[in-house]
């Protein structure tokens, strides 16, 4: 005789069902794509090639989840994985997913730190704040390190840091000097760039 599985579809909303077998959540599936092979609301015994078809179903759809938000823009495997776990999936789905997007060049750490070394440059970001980021996003270091020296000379972060002092100084220019100077250095610091490089910018604009 086959051994069965206990199945349970509990609805979220009116587009969405969470599916468990065994008592243990496997993931989530639209009403749409459940409704023709199990009833929401379901709680009974099925057979056990059901129950594989069923993890099947949640595997395509784990993967057509990451389609859609890797179609939209370039993401971490960090930022998809956190996807995946919000729709309740499975761990074992859940890498099943992100190994089948990075083998298929879905998905790729290289790309997305690429992306984003080169967008928070453009916002005349610090370095520091840049890799703040970046570990934020859990991108190992080998993967960025030489890429983010290469876009982000010493000289690259100096010509941002005087044109963010200028336009502050610009802006502010009513305030006594010294008092302009505390504020101008604070304000630069808490963007994450060195005092040394704040100072350096503070005498040539002088």
């Amino acid at each position: 005789m086959t051994k069965q599985k206990r199945l349970r579809t509990i609805p979220k909303n009116r587009y969405t069902v969470r599916v468990e077998l065994d008592g243990i959540c496997r993931g989530t599936l639209p009403t749409r794509v459940l409704l023709p092979l199990w009833p929401d609301n379901f709680e009974g015994e099925i057979e056990r090639d059901k129950a594989q078809e069923l993890l099947a179903l949640l595997e395509k759809q784990a993967f057509s989840t990451l389609l859609d938000y890797l179609a939209k823009a370039e993401h971490s495997e960090f930022q998809c994985r956190n996807l995946l776990k919000r729709k309740e999936f499975d761990p074992r789905i859940i890498d099943a997913a992100i190994q089948r997007c990075r083998e298929q060049n879905f998905l790729s750490d290289a790309r997305f730190a690429d992306v984003l070394i080169r967008s928070y440059i453009a916002r005349k970001a610090s370095k520091r704040a840049i890799i703040a980021k970046l570990r934020e996003q859990r991108i190992p270091g080998e993967i960025w390190t030489e890429l983010l020296e290469e876009l982000y000379p010493r000289e690259r972060a100096g010509e941002n840091i005087s044109e963010l002092l200028a336009k502050y100084c610009s802006t502010h220019r009513g305030l006594p000097r010294q008092k302009l100077r505390e504020k101008a250095f604070g304000y630069l610091f808490r963007k994450g760039f060195e005092l040394e490089e704040i100072q350096s910018a503070w005498e040539e604009l002088a």
